[in-house]
Order: structure tokens, then C-alpha cells, then sequence
């Protein structure tokens, strides 16, 4: 399709896929789904306009879409779409963080509607009730278009004519601070990234889509509802809780359908890895599949790995992964690797990850570096560049800020004129909010510039910190995530542990963490903490802040007593007749601080930093002038072991 010949509005894409026959297919089950042409929808849609439309919705109004149920989503999303009504998807879910962005967004908005189920509803004003927000309850109530009650009726709505540079729809994001931020986005921008898409994953007529994302994340609701509608292919949609529970559905049903095209980020591949041989699998076959979008969080490369040696035999091809990079303010998409393309990743020294600094890219694996998974090309209409804190452009294999611009891109914040103008500059480039750099003409994510932890001067990226713990046997991927913390001189870092045993047994594994971010990345983890479930977003991605604000406001401060208990040194391992052994105890005293240390305890375990092995080593040096070399520290990691080592050296 040509770009004189693309639709220019989101309604009249449906418009002209409802002249075939090409369908969207609601999974509800392993064996119960209801299939919808592109034609039914448009005349479902036309029948809720109008039931909007007598309920006091106009062109402009806002309206939250607060439905799990994907068949009911879509169908309120284009009524919105079709009577120039903004739709603003949020996610239906039980939990409090959820409960939380509907009413902050409905209070950041206008004068919202809000199309959901009873049961919903209930839940929101019982939550707005028990936490200060009572005096929205009767506006909650008022203005809230209940699905049991309002079903599409026989009559059509009156659509809105559109112009491209309305506002389609508006998708909210929680920002670093948990605040909700709204990416207004057109509908030029969305058809101009559909279009990149198209042209980017070389989809045609011949492909088939299948997906579990959520439809409240842009990766659902344009990659994999949007996109397979203006192609005019046939679309697969199932629910994320479903794949939750059942995640060989998810693979099941793309070898049924012989879909060509799916996607996932690293939980996904996690998850159903996890539970991949409790089920028969003697049917399935996943030949058809070329594509498995991989975006939404830091790619992880041996992840990806382990997903195409489990399924070669089901002859799943081994490049079938295609890692992207998108976020909503580019309407999904800013950078493709090539289709069909093998994995390809770029080895760094950790150590040289600095603003503004080269990046020391090696060509195999070393002990002080970090595999990072190259994610391609700007995808067309698109650009890119990294930028240095001054904004000032900089050269390939450079760390920096990584900055897009296009047709694509949102034009701003929904009533946030202040963010708008502190994330698009006067030339239009969008600060993304990540760091990164171009290698081998590719684009290369190190992490988010506010999740960036700087400690005594230095930098460390928390995916690359989290790798390192995730590597020890007993934690395996995506059970660590570290985040920046307040500590009485200056920020520390907390390493939170997916864990459910009991906190004695956690203290072997609290110790190996330690003993590895101390020996690989230079850097004591002040805190290590157990915790039954990491806060994530809609689409999987560990959300940090949330992490670090439970810190702060003490929520685990009565685990890390218990640890600091359990963790005492028996008194026998306090005691010594050794003046060696006293000596190095008081230096290690003084430059570890307030930490419980014992004689045959490992200073890497206890978490030394590069910083203070260096502090002992030279305090060493003034009272035994010498006779230790900064790397007998890790021969002898042991306050006992240093000492005999000490002794045995003595000169007469």
C-alpha cells in the first residue's frame, strides 16, 4: 500500500477493511472463541455510538474504557473512534496501583465518562471511599455508562468527521514518580508508524497475527489490533490473564491458526518456559511463525536463547525473535532489526558506561562485561540520535541520550504543557527518557536514564546489575531488580529478590549477591531484600520507582532487622588472640561501617566495594608497609585467611 493510497484516518481504515472479509478472533478459551469481521465491527461500533451519543458523549469528550473483556473493549474503542469521542484505555484490574491510575487519570481529565461493568465500578468507588477520595464517588456514579445496562442498540450514531491531526486516542503511562501521564496521539501519528510497521516487518496480506499484550499497552492495541486491521489480515486476540494461567495456550493457538506473528517481552518467554513440559506437546507445530515482536523491557539475549533451543523441535525458527524498540510517544514503534535477521548483541565493558563517554565495545565475552542486544534500525519516517546531557549529538558508540523524531511522534501531554515542553525540544526531537548508543549502525539500550544509579561518583544500570544476580543458580532470570535507595550519605543500592522461603535460608543467597555485584560490578548492595512479587506495569516491566518508594516509606524495614539478626557472627568468630587478626578487624571496621563482620567471613559476601577493598587495602599498607598487594584481597577475602597470610610473610 502506497503512502498516496494509505487511509488518513483510523475510520476510514475500518471503512476499507470492512469491504472483505478479514476478521479479528476474541480467544476465551482452548476451545471457545468468537470470530468478528472487520464489517460487523464497523456496524457494532455504529449501534454504541449511538448509545453514547443519547448518554450526552459529543466529539471531544473523553471516555476511560475500563473493560478486561477484549470483544467489549474493541467494540467501545471504535464506537469512541467512529463519533470523534477520545478513548482513554486503562486497565480494568482488581489491584490497588490500578485502582489508583483510574482515579488519579479521571481526575487529570475533563469531564470523563467511563464505559465498564458494574462489578468495576463498585470496586473503584468502594476504593475511592477507603482512601480520602469519597467526593469523586457521586461523579464516578454519574457519569459512569455501565456495560450490562447500555448494550449496542439497532440504531446507528451520527459519525464525527475527522480530520488527521485529531486527537485518536490518549494513552496513559505512569511516569518515574508513579504520576500518570497522558501521550496524546493523532491520528496521523498512529497511521504514519502503522505504515513504518507494515514496511519495517514486511507484513502483507499473507500474514497472520496472534496476541496475549494487554490492549490498555500500545504494543496490544496498535501493534496487534491496529496494524493486522489496516493490513486487513486476520487478527488472533487473547486475554493476558488468560495466558497467565494457561501460557501453552498462548503457543497452542499459533500453531492452530498457523499465525505468522506474535509477540512477547522477557516474562513471557519466562513464564512459559516455566511451565513448557507439565503439558503434552505432540501437536504442536510453530513452523508458521516468523516473527515474535520482543520489546517493552530490556531484551535479555540468553533468554532468548533458551526459548529457541526448547523450541527447535517444534521447528520454531531460530530467528524468528525480533527484537524492537517503540514506546507509546512514537505510537509504538521507533527502531527494527531486519526480519529473519540471527540475534545479534554487542559484548561492553560496564565500566565504560558513562554520558558522553565511548563505549568499550569487545568482540567475545569478558569477566567486567555486559551482553546488550542490538534492536536495528530507525524504522521508516523515523530518526533517532543520541545526544550528550547538554543535548549535543553525539558520535556512534557513544553512551547517551536517545532522542526520536518523526510524523509518528505524539505531539504531547494530554493538559501537561509543562512536561511537553521539558520532553520535545523546539525542533521537535522527543527525549525518550532512555540511554543508549549506536553500534554497528544499531541501536543499543543500556536502560532509563531516571532508573540510572550513581553511587560515589559512578554509574551502574540496574539491567546490568540484575543480570549479574540473575546468572547465580539460585536465582535464576527476572528474580532481582536493583533500584537507587536513600541512605544516611547519599543514595545505596537495594537489591529486591524474588523469594519465598524463610529468611534463614535466604541468608547463604544474600551473601552470594553480594559476593558478585561486590567482585564483577565493583559495588556493595546495602540492602537485599526477599519479596514475594515484583509491581509491574500492564506489559511486564518492573516498576522500580514503586520498589524504592516502599523503601522509603519503611516497608521493609522490619525484614532487614530480622536479616541483620539472623546475620550476626557467632561470638567464637568475634574472639581472637591474634594481634594481626585484631588489626585487620579495626580496619575493617572502620571503613565497612556499622556491618556485622567475622573473622572467616568473605568481604566480598559481606560487599566491599571496589571503593573500600581499595580504602582497607591502603590502611593495610600504613601498618604493614608492603608486605600486601590490593589483589591478595581477593586470594585471601577472609580477615583469618588475610592475617595467616600476613603472618607467614612477616620479615624477621
Amino acid at each position: 500500500m502506497s503512502a498516496s493510497n494509505f487511509p488518513a484516518t483510523l475510520p476510514e481504515a475500518l471503512q476499507r477493511s470492512s469491504a472483505d472479509d478479514s476478521s479479528v478472533t476474541f480467544i476465551k478459551g482452548r476451545t471457545e472463541q468468537h470470530t468478528v469481521h472487520y464489517s460487523e465491527l464497523q456496524r457494532r461500533a455504529v449501534r454504541l455510538l449511538h448509545q453514547f451519543q443519547s448518554a450526552g458523549l459529543r466529539q471531544g469528550s473523553e471516555l476511560i474504557i475500563l473493560s478486561n473483556d477484549n470483544e467489549q473493549f474493541i467494540t467501545a474503542f471504535w464506537a469512541a473512534l467512529l463519533g470523534g469521542i477520545i478513548p482513554v484505555p486503562l486497565t480494568a484490574s482488581g489491584n490497588n496501583s490500578a485502582r489508583q491510575k483510574v482515579l488519579a487519570v479521571f481526575q487529570k481529565l475533563d469531564n470523563p465518562f467511563i464505559w465498564t461493568a458494574t462489578a468495576t465500578l463498585n470496586s473503584l468507588t468502594d476504593y475511592a471511599a477507603d482512601h480520602d477520595l469519597a467526593r469523586l464517588v457521586p461523579e464516578l456514579q454519574s457519569k459512569a455508562l455501565l456495560i450490562e445496562r447500555i448494550p449496542a442498540g439497532q440504531h446507528p450514531g451520527k459519525p464525527a468527521a475527522i480530520k488527521p491531526d485529531d486527537i485518536a486516542f490518549i494513552q496513559f503511562s505512569s511516569g518515574s514518580t508513579g504520576t500518570p501521564k497522558g501521550v496524546m496521539l493523532s491520528h496521523r501519528n498512529l497511521l504514519s508508524n502503522i505504515r513504518s510497521i507494515i514496511a519495517g516487518a514486511e507484513l502483507t496480506r499473507a500474514d497472520v497475527t496472534l496476541s496475549w499484550m494487554p490492549l490498555t499497552h500500545d504494543m496490544g492495541i496498535i501493534g496487534f489490533h491496529l496494524v493486522p486491521l489496516v493490513v486487513n489480515i486476520d487478527a488472533f486476540l487473547m486475554p493476558a490473564e488468560l495466558f497467565v494461567r494457561r501460557p501453552m495456550l498462548w503457543l497452542e493457538k499459533v500453531s492452530e491458526t498457523q499465525a505468522t506473528a506474535t509477540s512477547s517481552p522477557n516474562f513471557g518467554y519466562q513464564h512459559l518456559l516455566k511451565y513448557f513440559h507439565a503439558e503434552p506437546q505432540d501437536a504442536l507445530d510453530l513452523s508458521s511463525l516468523r516473527l515474535i515482536f520482543n520489546g517493552a523491557e530490556p531484551i535479555s539475549a540468553s533468554l532468548c536463547r533458551r526459548f529457541n533451543e526448547t523450541l527447535q523441535p517444534w521447528h520454531l525458527s531460530e530467528n524468528a525473535i525480533f527484537p524492537v524498540y517503540g514506546l507509546a510517544e512514537a505510537s509504538l514503534a521507533a527502531a527494527f532489526t531486519r526480519p529473519g535477521a540471527p540475534l545479534s548483541t554487542v559484548f561492553v565493558r560496564r565500566k565504560s558506561l558513562h554520558i558522553g563517554e565511548e563505549v568499550m565495545a569487545l568482540p567475545a565475552a569478558a569477566a567486567d562485561t555486559v551482553e546488550m542486544v542490538h534492536l536495528g534500525y530507525a524504522v521508516p519516517d523515523t530518526e533517532i540520535r543520541i545526544v550528550d546531557a547538554q543535548g549535543g549529538p553525539l558520535p556512534d558508540n557513544h553512551l547517551g541520550h536517545v532522542q526520536i523524531r518523526g510524523d509518528n511522534v505524539t505531539p504531547g501531554y494530554y493538559h501537561d504543557a509543562e512536561l511537553t515542553a521539558e520532553t520535545i525540544t523546539a525542533d521537535h526531537w522527543l527525549k525518550t527518557g532512555d540511554l543508549g548508543f549506536i553500534n554497528r549502525e544499531q541501536l543499543v539500550i543500556s536502560g532509563r536514564h531516571k532508573e540510572l544509579i550513581i553511587i560515589n561518583g559512578q554509574n551502574y544500570h540496574p539491567h546490568d546489575l540484575e543480570l549479574l544476580c540473575s546468572a547465580l543458580p539460585d536465582i535464576g532470570p527476572g528474580k532481582a531488580v536493583t533500584c537507587a535507595v536513600p541512605g544516611d550519605a547519599g543514595e545505596e543500592l537495594a537489591v529486591f529478590v524474588n523469594y519465598r522461603g524463610s529468611l534463614q535460608d535466604f541468608l547463604p543467597l544474600l551473601a552470594e549477591i553480594r559476593k558478585t555485584l561486590a567482585q564483577n560490578a565493583g559495588i556493595d548492595a546495602a540492602h537485599i531484600i526477599p519479596v514475594s512479587a515484583f509491581p509491574k506495569t500492564t506489559s511486564g516491566k518492573v516498576q522500580r520507582y514503586v520498589l524504592a518508594q516502599q523503601y522509603a516509606q519503611g516497608q521493609y524495614r522490619d525484614i532487614l532487622t530480622q536479616l541483620e539478626e539472623l546475620a550476626q557472627p557467632a561470638t567464637s568468630d568475634l574472639a581472637t588472640d591474634s594481634t594481626t587478626e585484631q588489626q585487620l578487624l579495626d580496619i575493617c571496621h572502620d571503613v565497612l561501617g556499622n556491618r556485622n563482620i567475622g573473622l572467616h567471613d568473605d568481604l566480598f559476601e559481606l560487599g566491599a566495594s571496589s571503593l573500600e577493598l581499595t580504602q582497607i587495602h591502603e590502611r593495610i599498607d600504613q601498618q604493614f608497609p608492603g608486605r600486601v598487594e590490593l589483589t591478595d584481597l581477593f586470594e585471601y577475602p577472609t580477615i583469618a585467611e588475610l592475617a595467616a597470610f600476613l603472618d607467614q610473610t612477616q620479615q624477621p
